[in-house]
């Protein structure tokens, strides 16, 4: 690989991240409530990582498919995408929990489980045979990728400075200038982006920056999407010339991971406000006592349906439907969907709690 660094440039942002990760390594939360902000990140990030790439299944949609609820109403390429992109993201987890260093193998791996079930033209693991561009979701021409000729030399070299750059950089910064140098070559013929953010995580992880799982990278790139897609033109240029300078995507991609956990934070804040709010209800006697666990799990995820309120509380179905009508009276929540397929999004009463507004 060939690209240059301002070293001065990156200072502050690795050291607003360093103290991210000290902030989440002591955070003072509630067991329950931390795997409930777990799930919904993980969520967040294949949903995230697949509508940077035109998916438009919803987060619901999204929460749904993986559980296994059925995918009435989704296109099975769609559904296809989120499963691949599961699949993948499982390995890149797997393989940093074994602390594998990826190499060119390891993303070709990843490649193949991105593609999962899609059309063979696609021709998952293996190199492209034509000319690629990168665009984004709208068709938009970001820059134009080496010729595909150069691409098995070019991808020997990333795989051999995947395994030494670890003694050279910071592991968030090894994970951005992989990313930026697989997006710039562009070996496969679908898959590229998301293959990227898989192998990005898998660093990030191995190396202790994960954040308790509690951050979506995936999901804040995707909400800033012009930006992210300008700082990759940024660096790389019209076309991959290399040596490029990686600075501005790099320093781009340190900043959105400190975006995403100031989020978070910004969650569990709102989430203790809430909770005062319910307690108060409760006492008060306008909510029955096992909302308290079934609100808070609203806020997390931003809907519940019957069946989480079920599972969560213990309450049988008939008891369950009427405490549910009286947090719709109360304007806690509301319901949306048909009878079958229903589920309750938060009402005015929790979309008055400041820091609860997630777009995606």
């Amino acid at each position: 690989m060939q690209y240059r660094l301002r070293a001065e440039s990156l200072a502050k942002p690795l050291d607003d991240l360093d103290q991210r990760c000290r902030l989440f390594n002591n955070l003072p939360i509630d067991p329950t409530h931390e795997e409930w902000l777990r799930q919904r990140a993980w969520i967040r990030t294949i949903h995230g990582t697949t509508r940077i790439e035109g998916n438009t299944l919803s987060d619901i949609e999204v929460e749904a498919l993986l559980a296994g609820e059925g995918a009435a109403g989704i296109s099975q390429k769609e559904a296809r995408e989120i499963i691949g992109t599961r699949e993948a993201l499982s390995l890149a987890d797997r393989l940093a929990a074994e602390q594998v260093v990826p190499d060119e193998s390891v993303v070709r791996e990843i490649h193949k489980r991105v593609l999962w079930n899609q059309s063979p033209i696609l021709t998952p693991g293996e190199y492209r045979k034509g000319e690629n561009r990168v665009v984004d979701a709208s068709g938009n021409s970001i820059f134009s990728t080496p010729p595909s000729g150069d691409v098995p030399e070019l991808m020997r070299g990333f795989g051999s400075w995947l395994g030494a750059a670890s003694g050279k950089h910071p592991a968030p910064v090894v994970a951005a200038l992989a990313h930026l140098e697989l997006v710039a070559i562009h070996p496969f013929n679908d898959g590229n982006g998301r293959t990227a953010r898989a192998v990005s995580r898998l660093i990030l992880v191995r190396a202790g920056y994960a954040l308790n799982g509690l951050v979506s990278l995936d999901a804040q790139l995707d909400l800033d999407r012009p930006a992210y897609f300008a700082a990759i033109r940024e660096a790389i240029g019209q076309a991959y010339d290399p040596p490029y300078d990686a600075t501005p995507f790099v320093a781009y991609f340190l900043g959105s991971i400190v975006k995403s956990a100031d989020y978070v934070l910004a969650r569990i804040r709102g989430l203790g406000q809430v909770m005062v709010g319910i307690r108060r209800a409760i006492v008060e006697k306008t909510l029955p006592p096992a909302m308290i666990d079934g609100l808070a799990y609203a806020w997390v995820n931003r809907h519940i349906r019957a069946g989480d309120y079920i599972r969560l509380t213990g309450r049988s179905a008939q008891t369950t439907t009427r405490e549910l009508a009286t947090a719709v009276r109360g304007g806690w929540l509301v319901p949306s969907g048909d009878k079958r397929g229903r589920y309750y999004v938060l009402g005015p009463r929790l979309l008055a709690t400041p820091a609860q507004g997630e777009v995606n």
